[in-house]
């Protein structure tokens, strides 16, 4: 069974504009989710006089035409606004998302973090190269 979209109202829609955000998006066609991080430039509410669904305009952060397009809220089941990007270089470029809104009420699906004591990585974490 998939996870439920969210339901955006236009009161969160627009606390997201001017914000870089994480977008899980999903099709009825398609089988599995999409992930893609965007800078939220707009947002698009419809009027009783003009049709068309909600959507945000979104500028793709690997896009090199730098143009907005749309992204429905009825395609997103997910969404993160990331707060800050790493300073120290410890290579946690997300560092601490907030405003999240998901679908998803079961709880967290992180991941785990990898096995130590093994023949490869020993309890302490080192690999026993030397790091200049």
């Amino acid at each position: 069974m998939r996870k439920p979209r969210i339901q955006l109202d236009a009161a969160t829609a627009l606390s997201y504009v001017g914000k870089t955000v994480l977008v899980e998006s999903v099709w009825d066609a398609e089988p599995e989710s999409f992930w893609q991080c965007v800078r939220i430039v707009g947002v698009l509410l419809p009027a009783p006089d003009m049709p068309g669904a909600p959507c945000f305009l979104g500028v793709e952060l690997s896009s090199s035409t730098q143009e907005p397009s749309e992204i429905y809220f009825h395609t997103i089941r997910t969404i993160r606004a990331m707060r800050h990007r790493d300073r120290q270089g410890s290579g946690n470029v997300l560092g601490r998302m907030t405003l999240t809104h998901s679908a998803d009420v079961s709880g967290s699906r992180a991941a785990l973090p990898a096995r130590r004591n093994s023949s490869i990585v020993p309890s302490n974490g080192s690999t026993g190269a030397a790091h200049p």
